[in-house]
């Protein structure tokens, strides 16, 4: 397949487009990262449409002492917006990233080592680790007056000691010390995996966290793809063209040579510490205080002038949410229409308040009347955290929520529609945790009464037109609107009225329907 090649070579070059498209606004007043920086990013998420909202650079970052940082801090980036999202993917329309995601899911393009790279343009070892090391880092406290420490959520790079095949992923690095941090890496996961089948003869898991690359390569470490599938292969066929990576300076890994900040370590077998509250996906504290493996500092490199890119977690809307309930959008597609082999499915939503895991709406032409049975149980398939799950006609707009509700007042008998399954992971959702006895029941179903709700919203016969003005009336209204310099419309399907496909109405109601427009009911 010919590969369409993004047109930046880093996330500085990305950063100067989104500034061109008015998609970044820079701050020159010192902006105080443990008490401000956040809070104003929340105001944005809480305050402004999601096309409004922009990434923000900050280009004097203090902390609450006064320090002043030399580095800068970025959010927003990767995912304040739908749209800036879709552009990392080199998508003017966001409408386009389901086919560009599973072209290259299908076509991984691999990386290659290059000698050197713009990431190690400065390099702190041994003594430098202790005097300062993560310290140096402008990070900012996520939600002031609960967050507990600072922690970092961005791609980490492990490899399985036995195949060597690498995986990205997205996890949390809790910060404790200059050299020394908690690698948050769930159960289950395909880091902890490694970690499992390591020779323990060793010091640790190797480990590197990447900041401040392409977002291609976040959004692959943030999209859960199969384990074994190398997720920069992936993000290189997003981009068109190879990752370059170079080898890290003290572990036996390779990083992006792009990236503006890699932290190497190694991730005890052994040794733990205890995490402080922090913000997840579900929109709460998390306060279990659990123990967590980890990382000692080997090196922190990083390019001159850094930028330290800080995605916003917690309580939808925020750029973690963007990017993990998009990327879980991509993957429910790639598994349905391709996969699992349903043609029929049309788009999928996984709203904002959902976190991207439990509540999932999917849009299909509905060729048979089986059809949407068999997708709620191909979604259902698709991974154990998954809890909502909603099948809607093709007329129904997944990412409009007042539809769904149509849908599911008028189309859905409860009785008949709808079915609950069991075998659920709640993963962090707190409503099933009441019914836990420990942290481990988290990732394993059995006994604690975690479940799956899947509903048939679609039409199961012939029903009558909606209640709107057919199309040539409503097209007529809205010349006149526009010719009258009336407010500008954002119209929402429907805006005129329509025939569902097993439509019930007749001829009889056709006529009566014409002489009623032709001024002659009463004649």
């Amino acid at each position: 397949m010919t590969r369409k090649e993004l047109p930046y070579a880093d996330l500085r070059e990305f950063m100067r487009d989104l500034e061109d498209r008015g998609k970044l606004r820079r701050w020159q007043r010192a902006i105080d990262k443990d008490r401000q920086l956040m809070p104003l990013l929340r105001l944005q998420y809480r305050g402004l449409p999601d096309d409004e909202r922009q990434a923000h650079l900050f280009e004097q970052v203090v902390d609450s002492k006064g320090k002043r940082y030399d580095m800068q801090t970025v959010s927003g980036v990767y995912g304040a917006s739908r749209s800036i999202f879709a552009l990392g993917l080199g998508c003017e329309d966001p409408a386009d990233i389901y086919e560009r995601w599973h072209e290259a899911v299908n076509c991984p393009c691999p990386p290659v080592i290059v000698n050197s790279g713009a990431c190690q343009e400065v390099v702190h070892t041994g003594p430098d680790i202790q005097a300062s090391g993560l310290a140096a880092l402008p990070v900012p406290v996520e939600e002031p007056g609960f967050s507990g420490g600072l922690r970092t959520t961005t791609p980490m790079i492990t490899r399985d000691p036995r195949s060597g095949a690498r995986n990205v992923g997205t996890y949390s690095g809790h910060f404790v010390s200059p050299d020394t941090l908690l690698g948050g890496i769930g159960p289950g996961k395909h880091a902890k995996r490694h970690q499992g089948a390591a020779d323990r003869q060793e010091p640790g898991l190797p480990i590197a966290i990447t900041v401040g690359t392409l977002p291609d390569i976040v959004y692959a470490g943030a999209a859960n793809l199969p384990f074994g599938v190398d997720e920069l292969a992936v993000a290189g066929a997003l981009r068109g063209r190879p990752v370059e990576l170079v080898r890290c300076k003290t572990i036996p890994l390779e990083v992006p040579a792009e990236a503006e900040i890699v932290i190497e370590g190694e991730m005890s077998f052994e040794e733990t510490g205890e995490e402080e509250a922090f913000s997840d996906y579900p929109g709460y504290l998390m306060v279990e205080h659990s123990h967590r493996p980890v990382i000692k500092v080997k090196a922190i490199t990083h390019r001159k002038n850094a930028l330290f890119t800080a995605i916003l977690v917690g309580l939808p809307p925020s750029e973690c949410n963007t990017i993990s309930r998009t990327c879980r959008e991509m993957m429910l597609y790639q598994h349905l229409k391709y996969g699992a082999g349903h043609p029929e499915v049309l788009e999928v939503c996984c709203p904002e308040m959902g976190g991207g895991w439990n509540w999932w709406v999917i849009r299909i032409r509905k060729s048979h009347p089986s059809l949407p049975s068999q997708v709620l149980h191909s979604a259902a398939g698709m991974g154990p955290l998954n809890k909502t799950i909603i099948v809607v006609d093709e007329d129904i707009n997944p990412k409009d929520p007042d539809m769904v509700t149509w849908a599911l007042s008028y189309a859905m008998q409860p009785q008949r529609d709808v079915q609950i399954i069991s075998g659920r992971v709640p993963g962090l959702d707190p409503s099933a945790h009441s019914l836990m006895r420990s942290r481990e029941d988290r990732s394993f179903p059995g006994g604690v009464g975690t479940s799956g709700m899947l509903i048939d919203a679609t039409r199961k016969g012939p029903y009558p037109p909606v209640g709107l003005p057919l199309r040539e009336y409503m097209e007529d209204a809205l010349r006149i609107w526009e010719a009258e310099g009336l407010p500008k419309l954002s119209l929402r399907e429907p805006w005129h009225g329509y025939t569902p496909p097993d439509r019930l109405w007749s001829d009889t109601d056709d006529r009566r329907a014409q002489r009623a427009v032709n001024g002659e009911s009463l004649i």
